[in-house]
């Protein structure tokens, strides 16, 4: 099955939304050719292997309520030489936003 990403999706929020597990995202990186942690340009065309284990509740819960996770935020800042630059890493988080602390 082909498909086309959306703004901010990631591998995982694909094998979410089209398989009901985000185990199959290893799976769908593999078919495409692709690490676990590119980041997917918006419009990108993908093939979802018809073979992959579905987990069915999740898959039709998502496809009953039109459920399109996209849950790859990047943090874009100037860079010192007026370029845009992504941020990564834990510099970049916000707390309750990115990650919750828990006590």
């Amino acid at each position: 099955m082909q498909i086309t990403t959306l703004h901010n999706q990631s591998l995982l929020d694909l094998a979410l939304q089209h398989t009901g597990s985000v185990e199959n995202a290893f799976d769908i990186a593999v078919a495409n050719g692709i690490s676990l942690t590119d980041d997917l340009a918006i419009g990108s065309r993908l093939n979802i292997p018809n073979d992959l284990t579905k987990n069915n509740d999740i898959y039709n819960y998502y496809t009953a309520k039109n459920i399109q996770p996209a849950t790859a935020i990047q943090v874009i800042t100037a860079g010192d030489n007026g370029t845009e630059e992504i941020q990564e890493g834990i510099s970049a988080w916000a707390i309750n936003h990115d990650f919750k602390v828990a006590s």
